[in-house]
């Protein structure tokens, strides 16, 4: 492991172990917070339910009181009644006429089969219903009932005086009574009695479709949120809250929360029933604190790890880049150190006069010339490049004679191309290779890879030039050898900048990493494209693509 693969493994520990261990710490926090939050909603739903029951409970209790204020009013209108028969029969036709409370009245004696059944269920009742009414408590004091309080006293005074024609005295209890019945698949009758002192019974029937009527008023009008009340009668009818929303109706749908019965002796087979809406006391579901804390705990631990990532990679790259360019400064001054060395070296042997023979003046004048071009091509690509960093280049697109354009390059450079032992060849159509394009970056580019050639693909004996034609418009010139190619795991770079196949100073071909950059870089700025594809019997084969 190189040093800096460890210390980019280092970095990598100091980022995310303390990454962990926050998203550790900030997990365990949560789940104790979700811990308390879900004992307070488990508190809350519990005192929710309680209060639920209690003030079911209540609307009962003032169910029974409005009826039994209603029961005494009329049985105090009954023991007013004369013992006369001559005038009984006239008050009790009378009550029946003036009081809508009154569904029926009861006038017999104990004779008769009938009679005597009534008579047996009126004793027999009379014990018990007198004990439940004796055991009636008074409305119970709480806050909640602030809201129906007055509507509740407000109902039952109406029931009183409408009850009440006269004003009297209960009786004792062993001669009055009131027998609540309900035959199977019938309805309720509500029956207040009197015994006359001569043995005749005298009673009273409650219209209770008058009671039912205004006992929805019972219900709270003001309640709390997800908490619905009803009044029922069990098999018939339904008493619901005003007001309620279709989603209050959907939850009266479910099973109650609770039931609670009216008295047997007032309103047999009639209950009051209360829901809560889960969710009603606005608690989370279990885990969805925990859940969402989780995410975004997750989501702050990734992107702490994302963004250290990042930073590590630009950190890399910045430290790959800084390798390139130290390695860059070194492969430019080699490069101009040779060539340099080369013409110092001849032009002071002329200069000298040491060189007498004429064959070997001219030669080494053409050393000199050659070495000249060198650095005049690599100072343009140094130049270029800066240009291209800075995004200073300019491109002058004009039209252009490929062919002749090519042509010209060709014979410029088949001299230093036949130097490096390569054969040039033209691959050119006759005519029709007229392009939009900047002359100098075309040149710029097929020199590139002409110098490209000779560098690495000596060996294979050849370059070939071509310039195809698309029928869509457009060219390709193709630049091709029968080099070694380029190998397998280098060709995504090959287009790097600063990047070579052979990093090392002791290599055996000179550059500096820039040819393939710039020239891929020049022909994007044109519009076109340069691209590499191995070819077919060995060899590499560059394409520039101009549009």
């Amino acid at each position: 492991m190189t040093s800096g693969s460890r210390r980019v493994l280092l970095y990598w520990v100091l980022l995310l172990l303390p990454t962990l261990a926050v998203g550790g710490g900030v997990l365990w926090l949560l789940s104790r917070e979700q811990a308390r939050l879900d004992e307070q909603t488990l508190a809350a739903v519990e005192t929710r339910q309680a209060a639920v029951g209690a003030r079911a409970r209540l609307i009962a209790e003032n169910v029974e009181l409005l009826v039994g204020d209603v029961q005494s009013g009329l049985m105090a209108t009954l023991l007013d009644a004369p013992e006369d028969e001559t005038k009984l029969a006239d008050y009790l036709a009378e009550w029946k006429r003036t009081n809508p409370l009154v569904k029926a009245t009861i006038n017999h004696t104990s004779a008769g089969a009938e009679k005597e059944k009534m008579a047996r269920l009126i004793e027999l009742e009379s014990a018990k219903v007198q004990s439940s009414m004796q055991a009636f408590a008074p409305a119970v004091q709480q806050d909640w009932t602030a809201s129906n309080g007055g509507q509740v006293n407000a109902l039952r005074n109406e029931f009183t005086v409408t009850a009440k024609l006269k004003g009297g005295a209960v009786g004792s209890p062993q001669r009055t009574g009131w027998v609540p019945s309900r035959e199977e698949g019938r309805s309720l009758h509500l029956i207040g009695w009197r015994r006359l002192t001569y043995g005749r019974v005298i009673g009273v029937e409650v219209e209770l479709s008058q009671i039912a009527a205004r006992l929805g008023d019972v219900l709270p009008a003001d309640r709390e949120p997800g908490e619905i009340y009803e009044l029922r009668e069990i098999g018939g009818a339904v008493y619901q809250q005003k007001k309620l929303s279709l989603l209050d109706r959907a939850v009266s749908a479910r099973t109650p929360l609770i039931t609670v019965p009216v008295s047997e002796a007032v309103l047999p087979g009639w209950e009051v029933v209360g829901f809560l809406e889960e969710g009603g006391s606005a608690q989370m579901s279990n885990g969805a604190l925990m859940t969402l804390s989780g995410i975004l705990a997750g989501t702050l631990v990734a992107a702490i790890l994302v963004s250290g990532t990042l930073l590590l990679r630009q950190a890399r790259r910045s430290e790959e880049e800084a390798v390139q360019k130290i390695s860059f400064v070194a492969n430019v001054s080699h490069e101009f150190k040779t060539p340099l060395t080369t013409i110092r070296l001849y032009a002071e042997l002329l200069e000298q006069g040491r060189v007498q023979e004429e064959t070997k003046r001219l030669d080494y004048l053409r050393t000199i010339g050659r070495e000249t071009q060198r650095l005049a091509r690599l100072v343009n690509n140094v130049l270029d490049f800066s240009r291209l960093e800075q995004g200073q280049k300019r491109f002058e697109l004009s039209e252009m004679d490929l062919v002749a354009e090519l042509a010209a390059l060709c014979a410029t450079h088949e001299p230093r191309v036949a130097e490096a032992g390569l054969v040039l060849r033209r691959e050119f159509p006759e005519s029709g290779g007229v392009v939009k394009a900047d002359r100098d970056a075309v040149g710029q580019i097929v020199i590139n890879l002409l110098d490209n050639a000779c560098k690495y693909a000596a060996s294979g004996g050849e370059v070939t030039v071509a310039l195809v034609m698309r029928a869509g418009g457009g060219a390709e010139v193709r630049v091709s050898d029968r080099g070694p190619g380029v190998p397998a795991e280098h060709r995504s770079r090959i287009f790097h900048k600063f990047h070579r196949v052979d990093e090392t100073l002791t290599r055996e071909k000179d550059g500096a990493g820039l040819g393939l950059s710039i020239a891929r870089q020049l022909a994007r700025g044109m519009g076109g494209e340069l691209s590499h594809s191995p070819r077919a019997g060995g060899g590499a084969e560059f394409i520039l693509e101009l549009p």
